[in-house]
């Protein structure tokens, strides 16, 4: 196989353990019907197998030279479309809103995972399921569900499965540091658009100032004596800073703000 270059700029650590693959594909749960997005193609390695078991699969690849590799890899394969574009800067509504079963299958490349899932949560697309190797700091900061916007963001649309850890040694070259594969399965109901960028909006202003106490942020909009009232409603206690709400105090808070501002 040709011998590429590595761009530090893009986080190129290519998977070659087909064992992992495989757990991928299989945690995938891939049909005929679903539509797959792939960020981040590489040497082909997943995309070989997803487009025999997937109805499609649109690609991302932003390396020039990998993006035409897998091209002519897989030229017999009429269900694959790839596009050799920077995924960040993709319009995801145009061009995934129209697919039902959607499912997102991906080796992510480390240096874009925090704009990835920002991408990923704000775009209002309906994925049916992810599938994620991801950094293992990264991929931890998403399992504990809170102290962070990203983790926050991510369980309120999903619950997250920790599938397995993995090695340096099945990536080429190998990174510095061990990956996880994440499972992601939509909550039912799932929150609105509109009403996650709204819980989304309060959680980025409270960590915005993460030494501070909840109470104190609010205190200057709300009053002492209404903020004290919204907290104690959201049982939220008035010591606490934005890294200790679970979930369902972001959930509670927000819909206590929204009926004062509705009233």
């Amino acid at each position: 196989m040709t011998s590429f270059h590595i761009s530090p700029r893009w986080g190129q650590h290519f998977l070659v353990d087909k064992a992992v693959r495989d757990i991928i594909i299989d945690k995938a749960d891939l049909k005929k019907e679903d539509t797959v997005v792939e960020v981040g193609v590489g040497k082909g390695i997943l995309t070989e197998v997803l487009v025999q078991k997937a109805g499609k699969v649109i690609g991302w690849e932003i390396d020039e030279r990998l993006y035409r590799m897998v091209r002519e890899k897989l030229k017999d394969y009429s269900n694959l479309v790839l596009y050799r574009e920077d995924f960040l800067s993709a319009d995801l509504a145009s061009l995934l809103s129209s697919f039902s079963s959607l499912k997102l299958v991906s080796n992510i490349p480390y240096a874009i995972s925090s704009p990835f899932f920002s991408k990923i949560l704000e775009s209002g697309i309906k994925w049916d399921l992810l599938v994620l190797m991801v950094q293992r700091e990264f991929g931890e900061k998403v399992l504990q569900k809170k102290g962070s916007p990203l983790a926050v963001g991510v369980n309120l649309l999903y619950e997250v499965e920790k599938v397995r850890e993995v090695s340096p040694g099945s990536f080429s070259p190998p990174p510095a540091v061990r990956s996880l594969i994440l499972k992601f399965i939509p909550l039912s109901p799932q929150i609105e658009p509109d009403a996650y960028k709204e819980i989304m909006r309060w959680v980025h202003f409270l960590f915005s100032q993460r030494r501070k106490k909840v109470e104190k942020l609010l205190r200057p909009q709300l009053g002492r004596e209404k903020t004290r009232e919204i907290l104690a409603r959201a049982h939220i206690h008035p010591e606490w800073r934005a890294e200790h709400l679970e979930i369902e105090h972001w959930i509670a808070l927000v819909s206590q703000l929204e009926t004062i501002a509705n009233s």
